[in-house]
């Protein structure tokens, strides 16, 4: 950041100390520590992101580099934001008490204000709702459940009166148009353009020649190309299903992703109010966004803003959905440093979880995942390291022969 360097009253150590809690490693403190530019956190499993990132926001508050206000944490579950949402408000009580006993100089009012904490989805839809009559979004707009979702399909459905060509049940097709609608809004694909890309893919396979021993296509491939008609059939299906959403001032999960990044991508003053409003920004489980959210994030907070993104490549699970474990890869690019250059990337490593015998199995074992994923993501993820005063610890096999005596051998080992 360009400017004259804040003052650092207080370091990571400093502050852990005063807070009774175990000193940060090099590792850590480097994460903590960090200048206010973008940085990417690559920690693996056990080592300690959560604590890192409430430690950040302790860091960063204490030293008055930000208000607490102005600070944005996202996460995947409600139950993960208030995990980091009580950790940092506890410290920062902790911590005030702690700076008035020894000097008499409190941090005032550090506990009453709050960062924001909050889901992605959850931050996605207050954008919605501040900013949706931007693009014709009423702010009164209902969220619809699953069972809503599947009930406005079924409608759709059910009163179609072209020809789909498919002899699916209704149930099958209303599942396939709710599945198609959510994919085409996490990969902000437009409805015509699916169904024209859908379109060539199958007349190209049909085009494809025969191989030279070779009468007919097989099953399989007759098969693949029947599917990918179908599904370019069932896009004017999504096209109405999304329509009487509209009309109902109704919008789902996938909505409000999609609507709140097409608002990054549109309208510039979104980005501006909130780069405003939010000095720092944290992502969590980075690893797991897809494709509409990286799409909104780097729409908000690209160009040199002080975000942090935490990740681990080999705990992606939502690829069904479009995220990617490489787009911790893209990372650096797509929120490079206000010069231009690639943002940081820093590495937690220890494993909190572990004693040494496990560890050592745990490393061993996810080595060939390592290798993989390096070459595919250019992501390091190096081995885990033994956590100060870890244990030798006990790795032990069992072998049975059949379910039931797994399942007893199971049973016996968690009661003893």
């Amino acid at each position: 950041m360009i400017g004259h360097e804040p003052e650092i009253r207080l370091s990571a150590r400093a502050i852990a100390r005063l807070l009774g809690r175990h000193e940060p490693t090099d590792e850590q403190v480097r994460v903590i520590e960090s200048p206010l530019e973008p940085a990417l956190v690559v920690a693996g499993a056990g080592s300690g992101k959560t604590e890192t990132m409430a430690a950040r926001v302790v860091w960063l508050i204490a030293n008055k580099l930000v208000q607490p206000e102005q600070v944005l944490g996202l996460t995947f579950t409600r139950k993960a934001a208030g995990e980091l949402t009580q950790r940092v408000q506890t410290r920062l009580a902790q911590l005030g008490r702690a700076l008035g006993e020894e000097s008499g100089e409190a941090l005032a009012g550090l506990d009453l204000d709050r960062p924001t904490v909050a889901t992605y989805n959850a931050y996605a839809a207050s954008l919605v709702a501040d900013h949706g009559l931007r693009l014709g979004v009423e702010p009164s707009a209902r969220l619809l459940g699953q069972a809503e979702q599947w009930q406005l399909a079924s409608q759709v459905v059910e009163s179609w009166d072209e020809d789909l060509a498919t002899d699916r049940a209704v149930s099958t097709v209303t599942g396939a148009v709710v599945a198609l609608s959510d994919a085409l809004g996490e990969h902000l694909v437009d409805p015509a353009d699916a169904r024209a890309r859908l379109t060539d893919m199958a007349e190209h396979l049909e085009s494809v020649p025969l191989g030279p021993k070779q009468r007919k296509r097989t099953k399989d491939v007759d098969k693949l190309i029947s599917s990918i008609a179908e599904r370019a059939r069932f896009v004017d299906l999504v096209v109405e299903y999304r329509r009487r959403k509209r009309i109902a001032e109704a919008l789902d999960f996938g909505d409000q992703v999609s609507f709140a990044a097409q608002l990054a991508r549109e309208v510039p003053m979104v980005g501006a109010a909130e780069r405003a409003r939010f000095e720092v920004v944290l992502l969590d489980e980075y690893q797991d966004t897809s494709y509409a959210q990286v799409e909104l994030l780097s729409g908000l907070f690209g160009g040199g803003h002080p975000v942090t993104a935490v990740g681990d490549p080999h705990q992606s699970i939502y690829g069904w959905r479009g995220a990617s474990a490489a787009g911790l890869a893209r990372f650096p690019d797509r929120f490079q440093r206000d010069d231009g250059f690639p943002a940081a990337v820093h590495y937690l490593s220890t494993s909190w979880r572990n004693d040494a015998a496990i560890l050592t199995a745990a490393n061993i074992v996810s080595g060939p995942l390592r290798s993989r994923s390096g070459a595919a993501t250019n992501v390091e993820v190096p081995p885990l390291d033994l956590r100060p005063g870890a244990g030798e610890g006990v790795v032990s096999a069992h072998v049975a022969a059949t379910l039931e005596e797994e399942a007893e051998a199971v049973a016996e080992w968690v009661a003893q």
